[in-house]
C-alpha cells in the first residue's frame, strides 16, 4: 500500500468488488450507472435496493464498507495472498478486454506467471483414458513453448491438463471457484498445493466466499479471460466447458476442440463446436499454430543433446505404436540395463512417455 489516501481508496475498491463479485447482474447495474467505489456508500436505502442489494449487504455498504476493505486486505497479507489491481504489471492483459472485468485478483503462488502466454483446457469431469492419452500427446510440447496451462482444477479434465504441465515442469494456473480460503475441490487438495508451489491459483471472489455451483460461471469466464485459445477436450452437450467455450468466444478467444468417438457422449460436445467453427485439434502444432508460435523450437534445439544409442532407439518407435523394453533390446542388441537407462533418460527429455507396459513416442 502507498499513503493513507491510497490505502483508503484501494480498501474502497477492494470492498466494491467484495460486495458485488458474487452477483454479475447488480455489478454490470452498478457499471452501467457509473457508479464508482466512492459513490456506492453515498447512495441511500431505497437506491442500493434498486440494484438488488439486500439487507446485510446495505448494511455493510452504509456502516462497514472502508473496514471490510482494510480488513480484506490485512487478511490477505496473512495468508501470502497478493491483491492484483488492474493498473499492476502483473494483471492479466487479456483480461482487461472482457466486459466487466475483475478491479483486481487474488493470487496465491508465483504471480509472473500471470504475464505468460496462456492456453485454457477444459473438459468434463468424468474424462475417460481417451482424454488422458490427448493431453499426454499434445501439452507437453505446448508446455515447451513458454505456454502456461490455465484450468479450473476440478476432477477430470482440469485436473489432468494441470498434471501434465507439472510432469513437464512447465506453468499451470489454476483458477478458483470461490475465495482463496476455500480452495475447491477439498479432494484434490495435494494437486491444488502443487499447483501453488509450481505456478499460482486465482480467483476475483473475496476470501471466506465458499465455492457454489453458481460461482462456476462466473470462475469460466476469468479461465476465458485471461487466455489466448481455449481447448476443450472431452465435453457433453450440457456442460460447463461448452459454456467456457461460450463465454471465449463472447470476449473474441480462438476455440479449438479435440474430436472424438461419434459414440461417445463425452465427443458429441467437441464434435459439435468442431462443427460450428472451432479449430479441429489432433497435434501440439495445431495449437501452436493457433496461438502464432513456431512449433518445435526447443525439441529442435534439444536434438543435437541426443546420443547415437538415444537416436536409433527413436527411429524403432514410429507413430503411435507402443514398444516394450524386450523390443528394442532385440532389435539393438542391447542389454536391460542399458536399455532402460536409454529410456528413462529419453523421457527426461520430454520426448517419450512409459504407457500401458511399453513406451511410446510423444509428438
Amino acid at each position: 500500500m502507498g499513503n493513507t489516501g491510497d490505502s483508503k481508496n484501494e480498501f474502497r475498491r477492494v470492498a466494491f468488488q467484495i460486495i458485488t463479485a458474487r452477483n454479475q447482474k447488480v455489478r454490470l447495474g452498478l457499471i452501467k450507472k457509473n457508479i464508482t467505489v466512492d459513490q456506492l456508500p453515498r447512495l441511500d436505502v431505497s437506491e442500493l435496493k434498486l440494484f438488488g442489494f439486500q439487507g446485510e449487504e446495505i448494511s455493510v455498504i452504509k456502516n462497514r464498507y472502508l473496514e471490510v476493505g482494510e480488513e480484506e486486505v490485512y487478511r490477505a497479507r496473512q495468508n501470502r495472498i497478493e491483491i492484483i489491481f488492474n493498473e499492476s504489471e502483473f494483471y492479466p492483459p487479456l483480461l482487461s478486454e472482457i466486459h466487466a472485468p475483475p478491479d483486481f485478483i487474488y493470487v496465491l503462488g508465483d504471480k509472473a506467471l500471470l504475464r505468460t502466454d496462456k492456453l485454457a483446457v477444459v473438459g468434463s469431469r468424468k474424462a475417460s483414458a481417451y482424454g488422458w492419452d490427448c493431453l499426454n500427446r499434445l501439452l507437453p510440447e505446448v508446455c515447451h513453448n513458454n505456454v502456461a496451462i490455465i484450468s479450473g482444477m476440478a476432477y477430470g479434465i482440469d485436473s489432468m491438463a494441470h498434471k501434465v504441465a507439472l510432469q513437464v515442469n512447465g506453468k499451470t494456473i489454476g483458477v478458483n471457484a470461490g475465495g482463496l480460503l476455500h480452495l475447491y475441490p477439498p479432494g484434490n487438495r495435494g494437486l491444488i498445493d502443487k499447483i501453488i508451489q509450481k505456478g499460482c491459483v486465482i480467483s476475483e471472489f473475496a476470501l471466506d466466499i465458499a465455492p457454489r455451483p453458481f460461482y462456476f460461471p462466473i470462475r469460466n469466464r476469468i479461465i476465458a479471460g485471461i487466455s489466448r485459445a481455449i481447448l476443450v477436450v472431452e465435453a457433453a452437450m450440457k456442460s460447463g466447458s461448452l459454456i467456457t467455450a461460450r463465454l471465449g468466444l463472447e470476449q473474441n478467444r480462438d476455440i479449438l476442440a479435440v474430436p472424438g468417438n461419434i459414440d461417445s457422449p463425452l465427443s458429441k460436445g467437441t464434435n459439435y463446436l468442431i462443427q460450428q467453427g472451432a479449430r479441429l485439434v489432433t497435434a501440439a502444432h495445431d495449437i501452436l499454430e493457433e496461438l502464432g508460435i513456431a512449433a518445435g523450437k526447443e525439441n529442435m534445439a534439444a536434438a543435437a543433446d541426443f546420443s547415437k544409442k538415444e537416436l536409433l532407439i527413436l527411429d524403432l518407435m514410429p507413430g503411435n505404436e507402443i514398444k516394450s523394453v524386450d523390443y528394442f533390446v532385440e532389435k539393438l542388441d542391447y542389454s536391460v540395463s542399458e536399455t532402460i537407462s536409454l529410456l528413462m533418460g529419453l523421457i527426461l527429455k520430454n520426448v517419450i512417455r512409459e504407457e500401458s507396459g511399453g513406451y511410446k513416442r510423444i509428438e
